[in-house]
């Protein structure tokens, strides 16, 4: 209601029921003032750690057509909070999803808009990735989603395949501010950063600034900004 004239996409992590007609949801939300051409809901591994409570996770993904940069496919998540290995196993998925869309860009199969499931989709090597990861910048689930394409890959030219941290971007030498725990210590007392914003390298040259906002305590997360030129 707040944002009237947006299109939304939401992707359930799950959708359950609690009985007496009554069901229980939890996943990411899009909301976009440009056209939404496609969009689905990426389920994430969830591998059992015995002793280790965890939920379902997924990642939420919609190809917006932007008046400047034409598609560009964003990415939104909330990755496991207790358990290390559902953890790295999640930021793997995303990385692997991320180059698998890439390809698709630089590969897509002919067809025509013939209002089937067939169709050529609207594939984009730009892409954004942010989210709550819930593992500091220097994790190892950090490491992964920013390493370097396999050689191959490379070898072969693949753009848009590696993901940058957009605030590497803009703050080289100053280490991203706190984003959580910075007001509500219910999960500790000392602040962390954990929410990012991923960009492809093909919009790597497109950041123009990041912002994150400590000041309001809407949330016991704060609001993260990224502007594209």
């Amino acid at each position: 209601a707040a944002l009237p004239g947006f299109q939304r996409y939401y992707g359930p992590a799950f959708d359950e029921s609690r009985g007496g007609g009554d069901r229980s949801r939890f996943g990411n939300l899009i909301l976009s003032r440009w056209p939404i051409l496609d969009a689905w809901t990426l389920r994430l591994p969830w591998p059992p750690e015995a002793g280790v409570a965890s939920m379902p996770r997924a990642c939420t993904v919609a190809t917006l057509e932007t008046p400047a940069l034409g598609p560009v496919r964003v990415m939104t998540t909330h990755l496991e909070y207790h358990g290390s290995a559902g953890r790295l196993a999640q930021a793997r998925a995303l990385r692997d999803h991320h180059r698998e869309a890439c390809a698709q860009a630089l590969a897509t199969p002919p067809g025509k808009d013939d209002g089937t499931p067939f169709r050529p989709r609207a594939h984009t090597t730009r892409a954004v990735l942010c989210g709550d990861f819930n593992a500091g910048p220097g994790g190892p689930e950090h490491a992964l989603l920013t390493e370097a394409a396999e050689p191959a890959e490379a070898a072969g030219g693949q753009p848009g395949a590696r993901l940058v941290d957009a605030w590497s971007l803009v703050s080289p030498t100053v280490a991203q501010p706190p984003t959580f725990k910075c007001h509500d210590q219910t999960y500790g007392p000392t602040p962390i950063a954990c929410d990012f914003i991923f960009v492809s390298d093909t919009l790597a040259p497109r950041v123009r600034d990041m912002v994150i906002d400590g000041r309001t305590r809407a949330s016991d997360h704060q609001p993260v900004l990224i502007e594209l030129t």
